[in-house]
């Protein structure tokens, strides 16, 4: 069974400012390119990405079994 991929990363295009906020979801490891850019002008354009930094309230919210009650 393959592993799955987890997003980490939060990223912005230098081009044409495509990111995270507008797509609604973190990078991978292997998503160094800008899918716009690609599909539009068909350049790799290479993403500024940097690690997105969780709140720990954040993390509760997103974990279920960790809310208090």
């Amino acid at each position: 069974m393959p592993k799955q991929r987890e997003a980490h990363w939060e990223f912005a295009c230098p081009e044409c400012g495509f990111g995270h906020d507008e797509l609604g979801c973190l990078a991978t490891d292997d998503e160094i390119y800008c899918l716009v850019c690609l599909e539009e002008t068909d350049r790799h354009v290479v993403l500024h990405r940097w690690i997105a930094v969780v709140e720990p309230d954040d993390q509760a919210r997103l974990r279920g079994d960790l809310v208090a009650a």
